[in-house]
């Protein structure tokens, strides 16, 4: 325990989660989550069936249990946890997009050039793949929509907490910039049915909104353009969620300038974002920010760096509301002058 104590330990513990990482992906490509929600079973019928190595997945299989993913009996059968629910395809709660290993292919390349991202500062993505993260995904269906379903597994609960974690009725129209299939605004106009939207993004993106059904979709309005063009003008509200930190300094102050543009002297813009902890204190988002700049050009910011971008857009922070997820919602309004 001592050692494990120990600041070498600690540096060596980090270094002994590359397995379980890679052995949460496997499992998941092999289904092994899904089966055993049918019976508790030995890592040898698993094997068998699943055309395995029967001692080398019982091996793999009692490291996931020592941590608490799956556990194993005393007849050697291998049964659910919490933690190995969550791994199966059915789960309200699943991370098995998250953790496909195609999908996870994909990262781990990206990572092995992280030296590349140190050295210049650019993306260790393109170097892996060849083109940007966007373009990439735009050129590769399937891996785009392992991305569209990763994505949206933190998408749900985030989408209910944002439009709960701010008064959006007490203003007439909001714009969802960049909004996608419109959950977030979907879940905005059920929690304010008095409000009417707009859904802006890509025409592709708008071919399919599929959240913006039935009765919702009277009280909407489809924008198909680019953010750092120009956005509809007149409303109250500009909603970015989970914009603003894929794009790097300039490209933010450019789409944050043309929300001030379009909206009208007592408009807002909510930025949806993590809010980075400063200096040392421990916060999952800077993992997350490193991810983002080995990923794209993006970046997770602190809320005097939020302040700054807003600054130079014309735009200031008047509050922080926090949500019941890892996101919080940063109102702005136009510059007061002095």
């Amino acid at each position: 325990m001592a050692d494990r104590l120990s600041p070498r330990g600690k540096v060596l513990g980090i270094t002994a989660q590359v397995p379980l990482a890679r052995a949460l992906a496997l499992v998941v490509e092999l289904g092994i989550a899904d089966r055993i929600s049918q019976a508790p079973t030995t890592a040898a019928e698993l094997a068998g069936e699943l055309g395995q190595h029967p001692d080398a997945l019982y091996r793999l299989l009692r490291m996931l249990a020592a941590e608490h993913i799956f556990k194993e009996d005393d007849e050697g059968r291998f049964d659910h946890t919490a933690s190995s629910r969550v791994l199966t395809t059915d789960a309200e709660d699943s991370v098995a997009p998250l953790l496909s290993l195609a999908w996870q292919d994909i990262v781990w390349a990206t990572y092995l050039e992280m030296p590349h991202t140190i050295a210049t500062g650019e993306p260790a993505f393109d170097k892996a793949h060849g083109q940007a993260f966007f373009d990439y995904l735009s050129a590769h269906p399937e891996a785009n929509a392992l991305f569209d379903a990763a994505m949206a597994l933190i998408s749900g609960p985030e989408d209910a907490a944002v439009a709960q974690a701010f008064d959006y009725g007490q203003f007439t129209k909001i714009v969802d910039v960049g909004g996608g299939q419109g959950g977030l605004l979907a879940a905005i106009l059920t929690h304010h049915p008095d409000s009417k939207g707009v859904l802006f993004d890509q025409p592709q993106v708008l071919a399919e909104p599929r959240y913006l059904t039935g009765p919702l979709m009277d009280r909407c309005e489809l924008i198909a353009g680019d953010f750092f063009h120009s956005l509809p003008a007149g409303a109250d509200v500009y909603v970015l969620k989970r914009i603003i930190h894929d794009w790097d300094d300039a490209a933010a102050i450019q789409i944050l300038r043309n929300c001030a543009a379009a909206m009208g002297s007592n408009g807002r813009v909510l930025i949806a974002e993590t809010v980075m902890k400063p200096g040392n204190e421990p916060d999952p988002s800077k993992a997350q920010d490193v991810g983002m700049m080995l990923l794209t050009r993006g970046r997770e910011r602190t809320a005097d760096e939020y302040r700054q971008l807003l600054d130079v857009a014309g735009l200031q922070l008047i509050e922080i509301h926090p949500a019941a997820v890892t996101v919080s919602l940063l109102e702005a309004g136009a510059k007061i002058a002095p």
